[in-house]
């Protein structure tokens, strides 16, 4: 019954954290980091200011909090395509290919913490744990490929890191310009460039 109990309180902090968060993001829409208080969002979530501090100490913690929270679903699809038995070409197109839908489907989200530098500061920390969770996962497939016999020896981590830099880029250039680029024209370019290079090859 003890643990029972327990699940149940575990899935009512959840879904009230959940719902704080989204009613922080409406916040945000509408006023700005500046104009982020925890008596707004409490208004929003339809709970009292105490309720939020009872799961967040300060808007800063509820900031960081929802990042997380839009990057977790990204973390787990990643997991799922390193538990599966591929090889890593299709590995490689299948994270690369998560990585962009993911973000073309919170692209909203992804264009206001973008945008707003008094969030991507407070976010920063959080990013460069995940950067650097992401940037294994690609060396793990590479070093994957190379004893496949798919790729050539190389510095996996140093490629990985390039690899996901470009991957950053091209999110980041799209935000910058309000451009949408097509997922698969995307991922078409970084498997071109990454598996072939830019060098052309002798004939004759």
């Amino acid at each position: 019954m003890s643990n029972l109990a327990e699940r149940c309180r575990e899935l009512a902090a959840s879904a009230m954290k959940d719902g704080i968060a989204n009613a922080a993001l409406e916040v945000l829409r509408q006023y700005g980091y500046e104009g982020l208080t925890i008596e707004r969002v409490a208004d929003g979530a339809g709970i009292s200011k105490g309720s939020v501090y009872n799961y967040f100490q300060n808007k800063q913690e509820l900031i960081r909090f929802v990042f997380d929270r839009i990057v977790e679903p990204a973390i787990q699809a990643t997991e799922q395509i390193m538990a599966q038995a591929t090889g890593a070409l299709e590995k490689l197109e299948a994270l690369l290919r998560m990585m962009l839908d993911h973000f073309s489907q919170q692209r909203s989200l992804f264009d206001f913490l973008f945008h707003d530098p008094a969030v991507r500061e407070l976010c920063m920390a959080s990013r460069r744990a995940k950067n650097d969770l992401a940037t294994s996962r690609f060396e793990t497939i590479l070093q994957q490929g190379i004893e496949e016999g798919l790729f050539r020896p190389l510095e996996t981590r140093a490629a990985a890191e390039m690899l996901f830099g470009a991957v950053i880029f091209l999110i980041e250039r799209q935000l910058e310009l309000g451009e949408r680029r097509p997922t698969d024209e995307m991922v078409r370019h970084l498997l071109d460039v990454f598996l072939r290079g830019i060098e052309a090859k002798a004939t004759g």
